[in-house]
């Protein structure tokens, strides 16, 4: 016990607004454990997507009941979001981490002995409530841990973890479902958020966020609202609800989409595999950009040019190498654009609300992420023409850029 103190005490970091001066190995090491974080968000999201097929099979349960533990997820995570996160602003980004680790450890090792539906749903509320709370818990660390001119990076970079996940998950699960069910796959998946529990309890601090304006209140969701605040909060809102709209949208029927511009089945598999490689890059790229150009002007334009892709994408009939290369340039465009949000985010709230801002962004922007899928099936159902479509999902994404584009402003204004 003296000698995890002693540990502790080394790595402490202080998390107010101004960040160290330069990369230090201790700011290093909790971006890199945030990073690891997030891609077991993305392994225990992404795992239930590639294993719902033998789900339903040995279940023999229908799309809709499928539907509803997906959507428990989503459930979950808004309240995380809104409810748990806002409590790192109160009582410090280490305990408020830690507790979502259990949660997320704790529901996916028990989905590895669920019997019924019922007790599925449960446990998926419960994996998605820490998925929620972390999510808004990273951004806020891995931007008070950095460097303030590499802050948005680092915030940026974090958000790769997640699609980077979902690429080699789906080839594990390829692999290991038929041998060893799904069951023991979800437990696998816990196992590795155990692992990262250690690590988070020894690195991290429980130091309070600090800021300036000691007139803030912690945690506050009526400080969102404030004067100052209270035009880049809605806009925030608005654009994370039109991004995760049409972000659910390609990533739930990206294959299907595949398929109806021409592509085999198998095909169209990859296509999916390809747009999350093409994800991870996108995130990453933005990332790097983000340190040159302002966010403000280098989200919407990857928005914008998401949006071209997607009507290429629909609208033009293409060789099966130039239809991998448009969904990867939809990943990289799309998810990029969309992942830029999050260090927009940060640097939008002072350190005592951070979390909560970006939490209850979290929590509203799941609507965004159930109507999307709803209504792609919907149009799919109506057999509406593809290029009609992804025209019909531009809209949202164009106001997503707009939406982005106002919080900057509003918020350079409200600094000036």
């Amino acid at each position: 016990m003296l000698i995890g103190r002693r540990i502790m005490a080394a790595v402490a970091i202080d998390l107010g607004a101004a960040g160290p001066a330069n990369w230090t190995h201790r700011a290093v090491a909790i971006v890199a454990l945030c990073f690891a974080i997030n891609m077991a968000d993305g392994i225990d999201v992404a795992m239930l997507s590639f294993i719902a097929p033998r789900v339903q099979a040995d279940w023999s349960i229908g799309p809709e009941i499928m539907g509803r533990l997906f959507s428990a997820g989503l459930f979950g995570m808004a309240i995380g979001g809104m409810f748990i996160a806002p409590l790192a602003d109160r009582l410090g980004r280490r305990r408020v981490i830690l507790v979502a680790l259990v949660l997320m450890s704790g529901g996916m090792l028990a989905s590895g002995l669920v019997q019924t539906v019922a007790q599925f749903f449960v446990l998926r509320v419960l994996v998605g409530m820490g998925i929620g709370t972390v999510l808004a818990a990273m951004a806020a660390l891995a931007a008070e841990s950095a460097p303030p001119a590499q802050r948005n990076f680092a915030v940026g970079l974090v958000q790769a973890g997640y699609p980077f996940a979902a690429i080699f998950t789906g080839l594990i699960v390829a692999r290991l479902l038929p041998v060893h069910g799904w069951h023991i796959l979800l437990s696998g998946a816990g196992v590795i958020t155990v692992a990262l529990f250690p690590l988070a309890w020894l690195l991290l601090s429980d130091a309070l966020p600090e800021n300036e304006d000691a007139n803030v209140p912690r945690g506050s969701v009526s400080a969102l609202f404030a004067p100052e605040y209270r035009a880049r909060t809605l806009a925030l809102w608005a654009a994370v609800f039109f991004g995760l709209m049409v972000l659910y949208f390609i990533v739930s029927w990206i294959t299907k989409l595949s398929i109806q511009a021409g592509l085999s089945e198998t095909d169209g598999i990859y296509a999916g595999a390809i747009y999350n490689c093409g994800a991870f890059v996108g995130t990453v790229s933005m990332s790097v950009l983000a340190m040159r150009l302002p966010l403000g002007k280098l989200v919407p334009a990857m928005l914008v040019g998401a949006a071209a892709a997607m009507l290429w994408f629909g609208a033009v009939p293409m060789s099966v190498g130039f239809t991998m290369l448009t969904a990867f340039l939809i990943g990289v465009l799309l998810q990029g654009g969309y992942n830029g949000l999050w260090p927009l985010a940060a640097g939008s709230y002072p350190a005592r609300t951070r979390a909560t801002g970006i939490g209850w962004a979290i929590g509203i922007g799941r609507a965004g992420a159930i109507v999307g899928p709803w209504l792609g099936g919907q149009l799919m159902a109506a057999k509406v023409a593809l290029p009609i479509l992804f025209a019909t999902y531009c809209v949202p994404l164009l106001a997503c850029a707009l939406c982005a584009y106002m919080v900057r402003c509003v918020t350079s204004q409200s600094q000036r």
